[in-house]
């Protein structure tokens, strides 16, 4: 059965974790002898050690630590937490998991102390959604773990970074309405809020451009400082034909102002979204969004990580995440 046996089999049989029989199996400390002499024997005696020893970096379990701010922990919904249960299930397939440490405001602004991952051992770090550059920098110079960012980037630090297609995604969203007959269109967004948001709001812009529209419009929907924690903005009097909005959370804020007005969509207006991972629209509305592909955020960032962590090359910057563009039922052709 040698074969056949995995680190789940001994780790059952030994009434220990995975996680426990991987490091006994690598060399690592932390086991009492008693524990790792019963784990030798279990290997010795299915086999183990003979033939799926070789294969043991597929099999071995690893600790990822993952840091998401206490903001983003705190919108409803909340994407980032989204994010890292996809990113939780996909470490789960590699035998592996995850360990999540929630950095508040105070922390997050301590700069120029070292960085500790909590009380837990960990092998490689995820950063989800983006954070103080200084605070990222400092976790990434002092971590001594593989450090891999997840949906935010820096282009002045030395690490991975794997991001959904904000710009082309965007910019493709908003060809839709230009497609449609719409040339009034207005971003709803805050684009010093976050690199992410900026770069949706250049797509914005240059799909105008590329179809020789000048008259580009914004409606900032967040605080800069707080960064997405709140969502708050007002209409002008007189309103587009149609929105872009840059996240889930601000279309519904979008939706319900303009419902307040008694206007309907998309007769009256349209409206195009970046993303869409949860239901929490009206229930007969389909917006027309880029969404992008979750499981492969996760997917990617879980390898990239396992692949530093194992020494395979080194830091390849940004990584780009695709995803596709599906049609709703929130635009609606203008008649000139």
């Amino acid at each position: 059965m040698g074969k056949k046996v995995t680190l789940q089999m001994i780790a059952q049989r030994a009434g220990v974790s995975v996680v426990t029989v991987s490091n006994v199996l690598s060399g690592k400390k932390g086991a009492s002898d008693q524990v790792r002499n019963l784990i030798f024997s279990l290997a010795e005696e299915t086999g183990y050690q003979k033939s799926a020893l070789k294969d043991r970096e597929k099999e071995r379990a690893y600790r990822f630590g993952v840091l998401i701010a206490e903001r983003y922990v705190k919108e409803y919904p909340s994407f980032y937490m989204h994010i890292y249960k996809e990113i939780a299930k996909e470490a789960a397939k590699r035998n592996s998991l995850t360990i999540l440490e929630v950095i508040d405001e105070e922390r997050e602004r301590l700069e120029n102390k070292a960085y500790k991952f909590a009380d837990a051992e960990i092998d490689g770090l995820l950063i989800i959604g983006e954070m103080s550059p200084l605070f990222v920098d400092m976790v990434g110079k002092s971590a001594q773990v593989p450090v891999v960012g997840v949906d935010f980037y820096n282009v002045d630090m030395d690490m991975d970074f794997i991001i959904t297609d904000s710009f082309r995604g965007m910019q493709k969203a908003v060809e839709r309405l230009i497609q449609f007959g719409h040339r009034d269109i207005t971003f709803v967004g805050t684009p010093k809020a976050t690199n992410s948001i900026m770069d949706r709001y250049m797509g914005y812009c240059k799909a105008l451009l590329q179809n020789h529209i000048d008259n580009t419009s914004l409606i900032c929907d967040r605080s800069v400082g707080e960064k997405g924690s709140v969502i708050e903005f007002d209409l002008p009097l007189k309103l587009p034909t149609a929105f872009v909005c840059n996240c889930e959370r601000t279309t519904g804020v979008l939706i319900e102002k303009l419902r307040e007005r008694g206007l309907r969509i998309p007769e009256d207006v349209s409206i195009v979204a970046f993303d869409r991972f949860l239901d929490e629209y009206p229930e007969e509305m389909e917006v027309t969004t880029y969404e992008i592909d979750e499981n492969a955020l996760a997917r990617i960032s879980v390898t990239t990580l396992l692949k530093r962590i194992s020494g395979k090359g080194k830091p390849a910057g940004i990584t780009v995440v695709n995803g596709i563009l599906k049609e709703g039922n929130t635009v609606k052709r203008r008649e000139e």
